[in-house]
């Protein structure tokens, strides 16, 4: 695998919600090993299961940070849980893909930087915006 840039932690990754804040520094966390995992290891089947790993957390994190918008009547809920099942849709087609045709491991990384990067600027950012505007507890 090529050399692929990590993602760094900063805090300019922070909506301001306690909880989903620490969530999103755990998948920074898996994004990076899995990086170094891909890397080091030549064991087909881990990947596989690392990968399998990193899908399940994400679908943890969407249910989580859900379940929180429901709590807190965030208004645009059915939005983004619409984008998250796009997203975990698209994560499980790629690594379909990578088990069946050898889709490069480049590839699922760049998608899974991307993925986190806009998803958490753009689209969570939006949440903790109304998180802070309608003073709802952080948790």
């Amino acid at each position: 695998m090529d050399q692929t840039q990590k993602i760094i932690w900063t805090n300019d990754f922070k909506i301001g919600i306690d909880d989903v804040d620490l969530q999103h520094e755990y998948f920074v966390f898996l994004i990076n090993r899995l990086i170094d995992e891909l890397k080091i290891s030549d064991d087909t089947a881990y990947k596989h299961r690392f990968l399998e790993e990193l899908c399940l957390y994400a679908a943890f994190h969407f249910t989580s940070e859900e379940n929180l918008m429901m709590k807190t009547g965030f208004p645009g809920l059915k939005a983004h849980k619409l984008l998250h099942r796009y997203l975990l849709s698209n994560l499980n087609d790629r690594i379909n893909y990578y088990r069946l045709s050898r889709e490069s491991e480049k590839e699922i990384i760049r998608f899974l930087i991307d993925w986190f990067t806009r998803h958490t600027l753009e689209e969570d950012r939006l949440f903790g915006q109304f998180m802070c505007e309608t003073s709802n507890p952080k948790r």
